[in-house]
């Protein structure tokens, strides 16, 4: 399965989305561009999706919810919050944030029809769980997206490491995190 990062990246005509070094927590220097409301609306949609598609039922929902229910859906109570940290680590206003979280739910929705044959709760939460160390690796530290979803795992630098001790614990870890 392709990149979802780069799908969605593709979808927006946006720039590229950096990965996050796991030892400074900041985008990698070769990637280091200036931060772009797209490269934080992408990886903190796409965790909203991988928190609230833990089972199939609410992923189920979330993909039948038209675009704006979707959003606040995956934040909840902190769709603001979220919204204000786009904005502020993008340098942009609320409002060009807001609408590329919405462009960006969109964005994902079509990935998920283009890569799924069965467009379901099930493969949604199957898809979710394969790309999260990959999501997790673009998310830059300063959306503080593991505060404001309640998990602070995903904040977390381990997350974004690589290599092969690091691969072999993301295969394990995909094993426990199949659900809730």
């Amino acid at each position: 399965m392709a990149d979802i990062i780069q799908q969605i990246k593709d979808q927006l005509g946006s720039t590229p989305v950096p990965k996050i070094d796991p030892n400074t927590q900041e985008p990698i220097k070769q990637e280091k561009l200036s931060p772009d409301v797209e490269s934080a609306a992408i990886p903190v949609v796409l965790v909203g999706f991988y928190k609230n598609t833990r089972n199939a039922e609410d992923a189920d929902k979330i993909i039948k919810a038209d675009n704006a229910e979707t959003v606040k859906t995956l934040f909840k109570e902190h769709t603001e919050q979220v919204t204000n940290a786009v904005s502020e680590y993008s340098e942009t206003n609320s409002a060009d944030a807001k609408n590329a979280i919405e462009k960006t739910v969109a964005a994902v929705k079509k990935v998920l029809q283009d890569n799924l044959k069965d467009l379901n709760g099930t493969t949604v939460m199957n898809f979710f769980t394969d790309q999260r160390s990959n999501i997790l690796k673009h998310l830059p530290v300063e959306l503080h997206a593991g505060e404001l979803l309640n998990d602070p795992a995903i904040d977390d630098r381990t997350n974004k490491m690589e290599g092969p001790m690091s691969g072999m614990m993301h295969t394990i870890e995909k094993i426990f995190s199949s659900s809730k």
